[in-house]
């Protein structure tokens, strides 16, 4: 079984596939294929098959945000998500020079926060909550 590590290669299919293993909403190919563009990604091979996937959006300044960490339900508890958050940390912290600092932010799916804790992100104490809003035209 073959096990590999995938930086900013991951497709439209790759993503619906991953997405729809958990119920997550899809957006417009051309909208995720700009956002795949403008991200950089990772997503976990197993044998040919990817099995899980995480974005990292920024604004190549001090502002950044950890977006779409999934992995399949029959490969959870493997270790996969913390690989790819691994990987995503490292690509941006290589981006800063000494010194520098970012704000890396995400939402986390409800009950997950102990598991993004972990990296050392924490619960903000100076907002209500995180929010969101699909806007539709």
């Amino acid at each position: 079984m073959i096990k590999l590590l995938e930086e900013n290669n991951l497709t439209y299919e790759e993503y619906l596939s991953i997405a729809a293993s958990v119920d997550w909403k899809c957006p417009s190919k051309r909208l995720l294929q700009k956002s795949l563009e403008n991200s950089f990604t990772v997503k976990y091979v197993i044998s040919n098959k990817p099995v899980g996937m995480a974005r990292l959006i920024t604004d190549q300044g001090y502002f950044a945000f950890l977006a779409d960490v999934v992995v399949r339900p029959e490969y959870q508890n493997q270790g996969i998500g913390t690989l790819m958050i691994e990987n995503l940390i490292k690509r941006l912290k290589d981006t800063l020079e000494d010194g520098e600092e970012v704000m890396f932010q995400l939402l986390a799916a409800k009950g997950k926060s102990p598991f993004y804790e972990k990296f050392g992100f924490k619960i903000k104490d100076t907002i209500d909550a995180g929010m969101y809003m699909w806007m539709k035209k």
